[in-house]
């Protein structure tokens, strides 16, 4: 297939990161809901915005069974309508039972729609095109959750249920795939792809990948589900502002989906050291914010870094493991989805040592200078082992 031909297929694929992406559009809504639901604890409450990543791990695990009767759009189809059924449910249905099932229901929709999407343009694309779609996979996401946020934000004057009426863009979506996506064939698979090992044990070093990707995505996530409680608890605004500041997170990740291909080019490995680093801005802004500006920029760096690491990590698995083909990266989605998931536990956690919001920012903040240095240590050590290969080769 010619994959620089069909540049509606490339917007077609993309736009399902809309839907996907707008899973956190909800996350401002959790000082409303829980004044709306007095008897049901906090961290509770903050699993609607976490349990759905549990969930995405049950889609991603489906997607290779669904794909053998389906095939990878029709799996890719299911996934929207569990999306835009789960998502507007509590539009009718404000109760808190209810809202949790049907948030269940979207993240599964959600882990279909990822895993469907990564192979379907590993199957359609490949060499710099590939990196390419998968950068802007993480810069559509971040506009699909700026987008949804906001608007989410601006519904809540009618109330904090309707907010949820943002979830009728899966139906839109789904017409676009249904219409405009073509079924896969194994003759569009790009050749490192068609020669997946079967029985073999997976390596080490993809399950390192996995763990990492595990670990940074849950701190980073502590960003994305305690911003809002932030700026509501120290006064700095409202929870409509507190909403804001996931607008601006997902307008980081907008942007960190626009450069990651030029980036991934000119630092190689280093481009995980970099993401890190941001990340360890973001917190720190956070953290020392004394009103709604510096939260918004942290929210906005770690927007950015956390859609650097994300794609170069699900790159990485790809690059490294293709020889595994799907099970490489659904491996490293479902240590994604996990990461996210158990977030307010890592919340509860950081919380035993202090129950200042600013304190568990620095604290994560820690964490993330930890990685940071771990990645440029693994860079220079590749660096010189390729070095020295190349010595040994001359």
């Amino acid at each position: 297939m010619n994959q620089n031909k069909n540049l509606v297929l490339k917007i077609a694929l993309l736009s399902t990161c809309l839907v996907s992406a707008s899973l956190n559009a909800v996350t401002g809504l959790v000082p409303e809901m829980a004044a709306a639901f007095p008897t049901v604890s906090l961290s509770t409450i903050e699993l609607i915005a976490t349990v759905p990543s549990l969930f995405q791990m049950v889609g991603v695990l489906g997607e290779q069974f669904l794909a053998k009767k389906l095939g990878h759009k029709g799996a890719m189809l299911l996934g929207l309508l569990f999306c835009a059924v789960g998502g507007i449910v509590p539009i009718f249905l404000p109760l808190f039972p209810v809202i949790f099932v049907t948030r269940c229901f979207f993240g599964t929709g959600c882990g279909l729609l990822m895993s469907s999407l990564l192979t379907l343009i590993v199957t359609f694309f490949d060499g710099q095109t590939r990196s390419t779609m998968i950068g802007l996979n993480g810069g559509i996401s971040g506009l699909g959750s700026a987008g949804a946020t906001f608007a989410a934000g601006l519904l809540l004057a009618f109330g904090w249920n309707v907010s949820f009426s943002v979830y009728f863009l899966g139906f839109a979506v789904m017409a676009l795939v249904l219409v405009f996506v073509p079924k896969a064939s194994n003759k569009d698979a790009a050749p490192a792809e068609k020669m997946e090992k079967k029985g073999s044990k997976l390596p080490l070093g993809l399950w390192g990948l996995g763990a990492l990707m595990f670990t940074s995505v849950m701190l980073a996530t502590m960003y994305v589900i305690k911003a809002s409680t932030l700026i509501t608890d120290y006064g700095y605004g409202t929870a409509k502002e507190g909403s804001l500041a996931i607008t601006f997170l997902s307008l980081g990740s907008f942007a960190a989906g626009l450069t990651y291909g030029k980036l991934r080019a000119k630092l190689g490995n280093l481009t995980l050291a970099l993401a890190f680093g941001i990340c360890v801005l973001g917190f720190l802004l956070g953290g020392f914010a004394n009103s709604l500006l510096p939260v918004w920029a942290g929210a906005f760096l770690l927007g950015y870094g956390y859609l650097i690491f994300m794609p170069f990590l699900q790159e990485q698995a790809s690059r490294s493991y293709g020889a595994y083909g799907e099970t490489a990266t659904n491996l490293v989605l479902v240590f994604q989805s996990v990461g996210a998931f158990v977030t307010p536990w890592l919340g509860n956690l950081f919380g035993l040592v202090s129950g200042d919001l600013k304190v568990q920012f620095f604290m994560t903040a820690a964490c993330f200078i930890l990685l940071a240095a771990a990645a440029v240590w693994q860079s220079v050590k590749s660096t010189r082992q390729n070095h020295s290969s190349e010595i040994a080769n001359a």
